[in-house]
């Protein structure tokens, strides 16, 4: 189980998702404002909601005829983000029974183009957009809302794919870059068009000049590890009426090397001046950090990098109390999936820095945060720049990369990444942060813990307590993505130790909301109770600076393992 670091319950999150679902067959103008409550005026829109280009299986249609633009706000609010989406259906003749479009993909705002798929064939086709405006209400605590606004075309009936010809299909979801070191890829493509007068339509795969294989039902296939040089793999369609390929190229090249930090930069140590793990404490879901002193007092602060100000950073570092140091030292915490309550969170076509087509699956649920896709490394370098030279100018000493995971498992993001796509965006951003003069925290991703203490200096884990999961042995053996995880002293180590025993620091997060670790004081049996937790995790020769507190990172749970 993974918690969920985020500026939800812990800011007083209001969202606001008030979606005008305009029926068919017609597009209709907006609903009036006051439909819309709290005072803040819905996104508007001009023009006439269309579906051109040719209604046809093996086709592509596009969205067209709207422009959007955001409202004039009230005193003392802020347009943080404005985004156009597109949600493509696929429609019973009535227009009443609506499932997902055959080929719809995991980039929802990059879909105003729709290449038409062969399961939509006779149906009709829905087309919904939406643009949503985020707005700070608040600036302390931090507290915004989201306000939509839609409009949906139904289409007349698609056409069958045209008789005798042949078959055809294509990539979707995402390719490698052209240069990356990443030497294993998936590849999907989509379902074939095809003309069912044809016959059976096969398809196979290779890579570079090898055999032919045969497709998988899911239509994904792995290339498997890939030396360093070019590639390509191709993808053959055929029927009775004929073939078609198709192909990719793309260049495998040597990763990164580890660049040492440059400047005077402070590398969190495993233990403080008293011979115990540097004390730390997490505050990533409040506006203002909240100092905490006397025996609470820590030696590091984790806190949100946007929302810190350089002038609260700078108090942190010069005048608050910390435990063995002279003061406490900041980290910059950064999540690297999208969040829609961020000011770069717009999409690039509209000035922002996402492009539209990294963003893939919602978060866990939480409809604000998509993952990325970490292949397009090109692409997000100009948004990555950003978000570190912001630590840089606000003074952080170091910075934490959040959902660094998002290969595990493949399916999550919706991308079918690789460990390799994801070692190739971290060593660039790991040696970013290095260039800009601050230190950088691994986070979570077990797997691959081994390789990231080789470009980060530390580590930031979470709840490997409670899944029995925070040391190397307790990994030994255990095999994924061709990982086999080996003890301390071996080749892939899997566990957080390995940073603590060369020195680096490890900060342990546990949440009450699990209900597995007893708070200081409560009679808890066995390994509930809160003495257990830190002998197991805190006091032991490699241990970690372990803490208790809430799932929001509010600062209202703050027990902390003590010597």
């Amino acid at each position: 189980m993974r918690a969920r670091l985020a500026l939800v319950a812990a800011t007083a999150l209001a969202v606001t998702s008030l979606i005008a679902w305009l029926p068919a067959p017609a597009a209709r103008a907006a609903l009036p404002l006051g439909a819309f409550g709290a005072g803040i005026p819905p996104p508007a829109h001009h023009g006439t909601l269309r579906v051109s280009g040719t209604l046809r299986d093996g086709a592509a249609v596009t969205a067209a005829g709207l422009r959007w633009r955001a409202p004039r706000l009230p005193r003392g609010m802020r347009l943080l983000s404005f985004e156009v989406a597109y949600s493509w259906q696929s429609c019973d003749a009535a227009g009443t029974h609506c499932r997902a479009g055959a080929d719809t993909t995991a980039a929802p705002f990059a879909a105003r183009r729709y290449p038409v798929g062969h399961a939509d064939a006779g149906r009709r086709l829905r087309v919904t957009e939406t643009a949503a405006e985020v707005i700070q209400t608040r600036r302390n605590p931090f507290t915004f809302q989201v306000i939509r606004r839609s409009v949906s075309v139904l289409t007349a009936a698609v056409r069958a794919y045209p008789r005798h010809r042949p078959p055809a299909t294509a990539f979707v979801n995402g390719t490698p870059e052209p240069r990356t070191a990443s030497a294993e890829e998936y590849f999907q493509v989509a379902a074939p068009h095809a003309n069912a007068a044809d016959g059976q339509v096969s398809e196979w795969y290779r890579i570079d000049h090898g055999r032919w294989h045969a497709m998988p039902a899911s239509r994904v296939f792995s290339t498997g590890h890939l030396a360093t040089g070019p590639h390509r793999v191709t993808v053959r369609t055929a029927s009775r009426a004929g073939a078609t390929e198709i192909g990719f190229g793309w260049r495998v090249v040597p990763p990164p090397l580890p660049e040492p930090c440059q400047g005077q930069c402070w590398y969190p140590p495993h233990l403080d001046r008293a011979g115990h793990p540097m004390r730390w404490d997490w505050q990533i879901g409040r506006t203002t950090p909240l100092q905490r002193t006397g025996r609470n007092a820590v030696d590091i602060y984790d806190i949100d990098g946007f929302l810190t100000t350089r002038a609260q950073v700078s108090a942190i570092k010069t005048g608050w109390q910390a435990s063995t140091l002279a003061h406490p030292r900041t980290v910059c915490y950064l999540d690297l999936a999208w969040e829609d309550y961020r000011p770069d969170a717009t999409p690039t076509l509209r000035g922002g820095a996402f492009p539209a087509t990294t963003l893939g699956h919602v978060y866990y649920g939480y409809p604000e945060e998509r993952w990325v896709d970490l292949r397009q490394l090109d692409a997000l370098e100009p948004m990555l720049r950003e978000r570190v030279a912001m630590c840089a100018r606000k003074g952080f000493d170091a910075v934490e990369l959040d959902d660094i995971d998002s290969f595990d498992p493949p399916s999550t993001t919706g991308f079918h990444l690789t460990p390799g796509d994801a070692q190739n965006f971290l060593g660039y951003a790991f040696n970013l942060i290095h260039r800009a003069g601050m230190t950088a925290l691994w986070k979570n991703s077990p797997y691959l813990s081994w390789w990231g203490r080789e470009y980060a200096d530390g580590a930031v884990v979470e709840e490997c307590y409670l899944d029995h999961a925070c040391f190397a042995a307790q990994f030994q053996g255990s095999r994924q993505y061709g990982i086999t995880c080996t003890v301390l002293s071996g080749a892939t180590p899997c566990g957080w130790d390995d940073f603590t025993a060369a020195g680096q620091w490890v900060g342990e997060a546990e949440y009450a909301e699990d209900g597995y670790v007893c708070s200081p004081g409560q009679q808890c049996e066995g390994p509930h109770s809160f003495g257990t937790f830190c002998r197991s995790v805190y006091a032991v020769p490699h241990g970690f600076a372990a803490v208790k507190f809430d799932a929001d990172l509010d600062g209202r749970i703050f027990f902390s393992c003590r010597e």
